[in-house]
């Protein structure tokens, strides 16, 4: 298990830890971006959107914020794969471009050149992630999904 932080229930991200579901995201607004490292393979996530069955990917990763399963479709998914390479070497920034419950809304990718930005989710991951949350993150995801 990862080790606990005494000021996690003193913030957003640790009581939404609490309260269950903190553990994954989607980027839904325009303009929203998220930096990270990926830290395993990708899930395949089947639900339902607008009373429509849709396939996800849910993507295991580390931001500032510490261990999520972001979750995508699979246009994203392809084209982080395009980078797989670089996933031990570079943080990754992803940008959503398009407005909310937009389908053909672009995700942007730009491997980040910064070693320093590289090391300091490293460090993130060291201190706030074990591969086991990742089951625990998708069961929740997978909860969500299906409403």
């Amino acid at each position: 298990m990862a080790k606990q932080n005494t000021q996690e229930a003193t913030t957003w991200g640790g009581k939404m830890k609490e309260f269950g579901g903190g553990n994954f995201t989607f980027l839904s607004t325009d303009g929203e971006t998220i930096t990270f490292i990926v830290v395993g393979l990708p899930v395949l996530l089947k639900g339902t959107y607008k009373n429509k069955e849709q396939e996800r990917i849910g993507i295991p990763l580390v931001s500032e914020d510490g261990f999520q399963l972001l979750i995508g479709g699979k246009r994203l998914a392809r084209k982080l794969a395009k980078h797989e390479k670089e996933f031990t070497t570079n943080a990754i920034m992803v940008r959503r471009d398009g407005a909310e419950g937009d389908v053909n809304a672009k995700y942007p990718i730009t491997i980040l050149p910064e070693k320093e930005a590289f090391e300091q989710l490293c460090k993130v991951r060291d201190e706030d992630f074990t591969p086991d949350m990742i089951a625990d993150a998708v069961k929740d995801a997978l909860e969500v999904l299906k409403q």
